[in-house]
């Protein structure tokens, strides 16, 4: 019993000494008063615990309310390190910005270095079906950003898709975008541009009707569209095309050339440059065919006038 004792005395009396040197003097340091309680190799590099408040720097434990549990704490006067194999790897500065890779950042978190990248969740895990939750606030749906991984990676995914999916994102230097509503492009409040759920693209229109609908004028210079029955059958052999009297009384009727749509159809639907350029070569073709036959008609009719003048002339 004396032994034990005797131990549970010294024990006793370590503590009473801790506390005395944590609550009134220093341990490893040459300055008096500079830490509470410092463990240290080559002074001021220590491991310090400070007392009951985090407006000291150091490392410790405080209470933020009685009856609570501890909160720990680092608290740095001109920033805080984190060392890695004897280098900084993350540096917080005084006012709050943290640095990955940099030990000066300039915004609430700035990752630089030689091999800059950012990974959200486990890509081996096909649950993982969002990085980045954005919460909704006031009449804004919930949005996530996360990552996407198929067989090559490479790919960043805007919306909740699993990971396994490989939809969406950024690769290879394409964007694409997977949306269950319109994507619209704003400049100063006003909607620049738009893209339907379907695929139509607007341009100076929310509401395209056509694979690209533009309010405005385009410059280009050259645009081919694609065609075909292209009217080459006008010119052949079986080829009707109807006389001069039919198409002057359709004209009288309808104030424009058979087939080609009326004005009132053009300011309503527009024109489709691929299909008038067939119906005004068709036109045209079918004009040439008639001017054919009138000359031939007219080659008639001066063979009829030289004979009747070489018979008048006979006659004298």
């Amino acid at each position: 019993m004396k032994t034990f004792t005797n131990k549970v005395a010294n024990a006793c009396a370590i503590i009473c000494l801790i506390f005395c040197i944590i609550t009134t003097k220093t341990f490893g340091q040459t300055t008096a008063n500079v830490n509470q309680f410092a463990i240290a190799h080559n002074p001021p590099d220590a491991f310090n615990f400070m007392g009951n408040t985090v407006s000291h720097y150091g490392l410790g434990w405080y209470y933020e309310l009685p009856n609570t549990p501890p909160m720990a704490y680092f608290s740095g006067y001109s920033g805080i390190r984190f060392f890695a194999q004897g280098q900084p790897r993350m540096f917080m500065d005084v006012g709050g910005n943290l640095g990955l890779g940099t030990s000066s950042p300039h915004s609430r978190l700035h990752i630089a270095g030689g091999d800059e990248r950012i990974m959200l969740g486990d890509y081996n895990n096909s649950n993982d079906t969002k990085g980045i939750y954005f919460p909704g606030f006031r009449d804004i749906m919930p949005s996530y950003f996360g990552a996407s991984i198929e067989s090559t990676p490479d790919w960043i995914c805007c919306g909740g898709f699993p990971a396994a999916t490989g939809y969406p994102g950024i690769r290879n230097m394409g964007l694409n975008f997977n949306v269950h509503g319109n994507v619209d492009i704003a400049d100063s409040k006003l909607t620049a541009m738009a893209i339907n759920s379907n695929g139509n693209v607007g341009i100076g229109t929310l509401t395209p009707r056509e694979r690209l609908s533009v309010n405005g004028n385009i410059r280009a210079k050259e645009i081919k569209v694609e065609a075909t029955n292209w009217p080459d059958y006008v010119f052949e052999e079986d080829y009707k095309v109807g006389t001069l009297k039919e198409l002057e009384s359709y004209i009288k009727t309808n104030k424009h050339l058979p087939e080609i749509p009326s004005a009132k159809e053009i300011e309503r639907n527009g024109v489709d440059l691929g299909e008038m350029n067939k119906l005004l070569l068709k036109k045209m073709e079918e004009l040439t065919l008639h001017l054919i036959e009138q000359q031939k008609q007219l080659n008639e009719q001066g063979k009829v006038i030289k004979a009747l003048q070489e018979k008048s002339s006979a006659k004298k």
